[in-house]
């Protein structure tokens, strides 16, 4: 008899796991994350796990870098930064993966003012989008990979007129971008251009080009905050969108990406504090948000902080220990209530 019951426990046991294994199926994989840390605590281009244990360190460049952008492959890693001393103003900086040692390639050299956003196309092409004088939008240029090596890259300007956020498609003949009037479609060989949404800004593509995801701004009213939430479409239905009222929020929605497989986005939130009268000192904190039920996990517990600019790899830099982090979701611990900033 004491066998039998034995038996039926371990019958109940497993039925337990594999319950769990069918509930909570939104696990955060072992990719890593290339970033830059606060830089009120920590300088230069980091990797880590999704948790932030065994970080190191990439680069150390003198650079305060606002978005990172992976190559396909993970050959190149590029970054917008405003340099540090006497480097001033925000430009377009190139690393180079197979050779660590060398120093960071700048392809922008302040000639077009300050770069607002960049992203580099999986063939190694680079577009961005720019500003003159920090105040007056200028446009989207074009930098062919061919280009990226030599002293003085030679850019090819796309589009004239206000974008903010530019992101590659996929397939490297597309781009999108975002100003006051919505989310936009930018054909690279004709230069053509198609309105997605009227509203909307920071959108990014997913891994296989079929959706979009993108930070939505409802206007201060009435005394109140502006609220921030991030939304997404299918390029096969644009006029669809879901939202994920869980990321809805006071707080400045700082930065969006996605996980490699396509199933999760990564977002972080800031909140401002003033360190001086002059100076606003930020905190970020970061979380991975499921598609599928809209569940959100934070991350980089471990980084003081927290990581303003982020990009998930494809496991080409070893790490060790090589370690697999399997974590249930959990809900949003973050009290949207405190702080807020305005784009």
């Amino acid at each position: 008899m004491r066998h039998f019951f034995h038996y039926q426990l371990r019958i109940l046991c497993l039925c337990i796991i594999l319950l769990c294994c069918i509930f909570v199926d939104n696990t955060i994989t072992a990719e890593k994350i290339i970033y830059q840390p606060n830089r009120w605590h920590q300088k230069g281009i980091w990797i880590s796990n999704a948790d932030g244990h065994n970080a190191r360190r990439l680069f150390n460049p003198s650079l305060n870098v606002t978005k990172i952008s992976i190559q396909e492959g993970d050959r190149y890693i590029l970054c917008v930064g405003e340099g540090v001393g006497i480097e001033s103003g925000y430009d377009a900086y190139l690393f180079d993966t197979k050779n660590p040692n060398k120093d960071l390639k700048d392809l922008t050299y302040g000639h077009y003012s300050n770069v607002k956003d960049a992203a580099i196309s999986p063939n190694g092409d680079v577009i961005f989008s720019n500003m003159i004088n920090n105040r007056f939008p200028d446009g989207i240029y074009h930098i062919p990979n061919h280009e990226i090596h030599k002293t003085f890259p030679m850019a090819e300007k796309l589009y004239s007129g206000p974008a903010n956020y530019v992101d590659w498609a996929p397939n490297g003949k597309e781009a999108v971008f975002s100003n006051k009037e919505g989310i936009f479609l930018l054909d690279i060989s004709t230069k053509q251009i198609s309105q997605l949404l009227d509203h909307g800004y920071r959108p990014v593509f997913s891994p296989d080009g079929s959706k979009l995801v993108f930070i939505v701004l409802t206007p201060a009213r009435n005394n109140r905050k502006p609220i921030r939430e991030i939304g997404m479409i299918s390029l096969d239905a644009p006029g669809k969108i879901k939202m994920f009222d869980n990321t809805r929020t006071e707080l400045y929605c700082n930065y969006l990406t996605w996980t490699p497989d396509g199933k999760s986005i990564s977002y972080v939130f800031a909140e401002v504090e003033l360190f001086l009268i002059w100076i606003a000192r930020f905190e970020y904190t970061n979380f991975v948000l499921s598609i599928t039920n809209g569940r959100s996990k934070q991350i980089f517990q471990n980084i003081e902080g927290g990581v303003p600019a982020l990009e998930w790899t494809q496991k080409s830099y070893p790490v060790e220990p090589e370690s697999k982090l399997a974590t249930t979701w959990g809900q949003l611990k973050r009290d949207a209530k405190n702080g807020g900033y305005h784009e």
